[in-house]
């Protein structure tokens, strides 16, 4: 009973010193919207299409793997619709620097004006010691 109970505590022991991989937000990748200010709508039928570039950087000297970044477009004019999107970056290394383009429609002449929200999730590696 004793080598049992021992076992078991060795090996609860090596699963908390390993550590567990847990999704949490990340506060230290910025995320920049670098043309949010004059989005220009390219007119496709009776569609407007526009397309606004993301600057996604890990001013860090970490690397952070399995980083979710989600951009939430808001309108600040009336008739607009929200837009929404979700990019998984694999790895992002100490000091990279990503550009990610977001494109989207909305109906044609509405002249839309957005602001822009952002979230960051990566991995992060829990240990006790």
């Amino acid at each position: 009973m004793k080598i049992t109970c021992l076992l078991l505590l060795l090996v609860l022991i090596a699963l908390f010193g390993a550590g567990c991989v847990s999704k949490a937000p990340n506060p230290s990748i910025r995320v920049t919207g670098t043309d949010i200010e004059d989005i220009t709508p390219v007119q496709v039928g009776d569609f407007d299409v526009y397309t606004v570039n993301f600057r996604i950087q890990n001013p860090t000297n970490q690397t952070f793997n399995n980083v979710d970044v989600r951009f939430d477009l808001v309108p600040t004019t009336m008739y607009c619709h929200t837009q929404a999107q979700d990019v998984t970056i694999p790895s992002i290394t100490p000091l990279e620097r990503k550009t990610e383009r977001f494109s989207f429609s909305e109906f044609a002449g509405l002249n839309c004006e957005y602001t822009y929200t952002y979230e960051v999730i990566s991995d992060r590696e829990n240990t006790v010691f």
